[in-house]
């Protein structure tokens, strides 16, 4: 049986995980601003670690489990949410970079607004409203570039971050394996150890045996010498019967 929580629980909480990561990786769509876009982010990256903190609750209990058919289950169900987790960190990675690609297409869109406005002021020679709006554009430029440069910023945050959640994974994978062949190996172990003390009793049993008839011997040829085999069977088994009659005579 498997040891804590029961693998329908851990299976249904892996499924709303699962479905809650896709949802939330689908709402990047929406999102209109990369303040917007973090926010998505940590909330994805958080899912996704208690996704892979129930998912090493079911590889622990494929580990501690006895029974082989519920071992092989877990084992399965275990490869098939992992797989789940890889394709919605691609999907991840992919919905990031679409939707910070088509914020900052909006922004250069703005931009090339904002220059052709300019060109119309200066064919209007309105000399005061050029000047303003020359300043107005380039307050945009330096806005679009500080933007700009927050999104690379966040694109390698993110990225080192995926990177890290992976490398995490495979280490605790290759954790996992190490455990398993210490398990398999404590099991060989057991298993010789009951063996060796089967083999045990069957001595021991083996040594009363010939101690009992070189006994029995002795006794014939020394104390019964006129009595055959069956004779002193017979008489022994007379001893024992009367000393228990005597007995069950004394207590009632």
């Amino acid at each position: 049986m498997l040891v804590g929580r029961s693998m329908g629980e851990i299976e249904n909480d892996l499924t709303k995980i699962g479905l809650q990561i896709r949802r939330s990786i689908q709402d990047f769509s929406l999102c209109s601003t990369f303040q917007e876009i973090d926010q998505q982010n940590s909330s994805v990256r958080e899912m996704m670690d208690k996704m892979r903190i129930l998912l090493q609750e079911l590889d622990t209990a494929a580990t501690e489990t006895t029974d082989k058919e519920e071992k092989e289950k877990a084992e399965e169900m275990h490869r098939g949410f992992k797989d789940q987790l890889t394709a919605c960190q691609r999907q991840f990675r992919a919905a990031n970079l679409n939707q910070m690609n088509q914020l900052e297409r909006l922004s250069h869109k703005e931009l090339m607004s904002g220059a052709e406005l300019r060109q119309r002021t200066k064919a209007g020679g309105n000399r005061e409203a050029l000047v303003s709006q020359h300043s107005n554009i380039t307050n945009n430029l330096k806005s679009i570039s500080r933007q700009l440069a927050s999104t690379v910023e966040r694109s390698s945050l993110t990225v080192s971050s995926l990177e890290g959640s992976s490398k995490t994974l495979q280490e605790v994978d290759e954790e996992h394996r190490g455990l398993s062949g210490v398990i398999g190996q404590s099991k060989k172990l057991i298993t010789k150890y009951m063996r060796r003390e089967s083999t045990d009793k069957v001595l021991i049993i083996f040594a009363l045996s010939f101690f009992f008839a070189v006994v029995f011997y002795i006794l014939r040829k020394r104390v019964f010498p006129t009595y055959g085999p069956l004779e002193l069977i017979f008489y022994f088994s007379s001893i024992v019967t009367n000393g228990l009659t005597s007995v069950t005579s004394a207590f009632s």
